[in-house]
């Protein structure tokens, strides 16, 4: 049984973790909150964009001969496995909860789900899931983009769209997809996979009529030139939203994880102080009896 000099300690440890783990719940909630309206803020650009995509591939004279694009003559016939790039998008650092596990389960489950028409490689953006993939033997492993981390902007989706799309006109993949954690709301995520590379658009079945809404719609200079612009702007934006719903996630996660942290911590400061008063009560009783005892002794003598 711990003495009341260790219990002591013991208890001023865990009052220290506790105001550690207080003050990063109240720093994730902050960051939770400006990750949560940046990602408010760019779904509905990002179902604009992906809608007039949709809407500019349906106009008359535009050819979706693109090579970021999904062709129906993409399906390979030899019986040969697909080449696969799977992105996982995970933290840079721990204390969030079931954030990397989630992610980490998801991808093992999708590569035994689809190892037997598909040859997976992985690559990453996060050193938590480099990290754990290195020394397994899941899948092989590809690029780790090491230079995506901290405060998500639009300059490193871009930079990791650009790297993507290198790798899938190279030859090397002939699909992209990513992992990652959707933001739901601050102690929910889902973990999503979404096909990045080729594009899919639904342009409707051959002698289908036209969007009604073309026919009020002019567009400049051409709608050949508009449609291949939005094409290449929308990888960007994809991988943006991307990366701003897995930053929201994490934020989270770490915030309900802390907050977990800071109620056990509570709630073993009350174990042990309850100990710590038993032990403290006991000892000076046996002081008081020892005392007693001794003044008994003398009067008997």
């Amino acid at each position: 049984m711990p003495s009341i000099k260790d219990l002591k300690k013991r208890i001023g440890t865990v009052k220290n973790t506790q105001q550690t783990t207080r003050a990063m719940k109240m720093v994730s909630a902050a960051k939770l909150r400006r990750a949560q309206d940046a990602i408010t803020a760019n779904r509905p650009y990002a179902a604009q964009l992906r809608s007039l995509l949709t809407l500019t591939a349906q106009a008359p004279g535009v050819s979706a001969d693109h090579p970021l694009l999904k062709r129906e003559s993409s399906v390979d016939q030899s019986g040969n496995k697909k080449r696969i790039l799977l992105v996982v998008v995970s933290s840079d650092r721990g204390l969030c909860g079931g954030f990397n596990g989630n992610i980490f389960r998801g991808t093992q489950r999708w590569i035994r789900q689809n190892r037997d028409g598909m040859e997976v490689t992985l690559a990453f953006v996060g050193r938590k899931g480099f990290e754990y993939f290195r020394g397994r033997k899941d899948a092989p492993l590809g690029q780790y983009f090491s230079e995506v981390t901290g405060k998500v902007s639009f300059a490193q989706a871009r930079k990791l769209s650009d790297a993507l799309i290198a790798e899938f006109t190279s030859g090397g993949f002939e699909e992209v997809h990513v992992i990652y954690n959707e933001f739901k709301n601050a102690v929910s995520q889902k973990v999503v996979v979404e096909q990045f590379l080729p594009l899919s658009l639904a342009r409707g079945d051959e002698g289908s009529a036209e969007d009604p809404a073309l026919g009020l719609v002019v567009v400049k200079p051409s709608p050949q030139e508009v449609f291949t612009r939005l094409v290449e702007k929308s990888f960007p934006g994809h991988i943006f939203r991307v990366l701003l719903d897995s930053q929201a996630s994490e934020h989270g996660a770490r915030m309900s994880a802390m907050e977990n942290a800071t109620k056990n911590a509570g709630e073993m400061i009350r174990k042990l102080t309850l100990q710590f008063n038993k032990q403290r009560q006991a000892g000076i009783t046996k002081e008081l009896l020892e005392i007693i005892s001794g003044s008994e002794s003398q009067k008997a003598q």
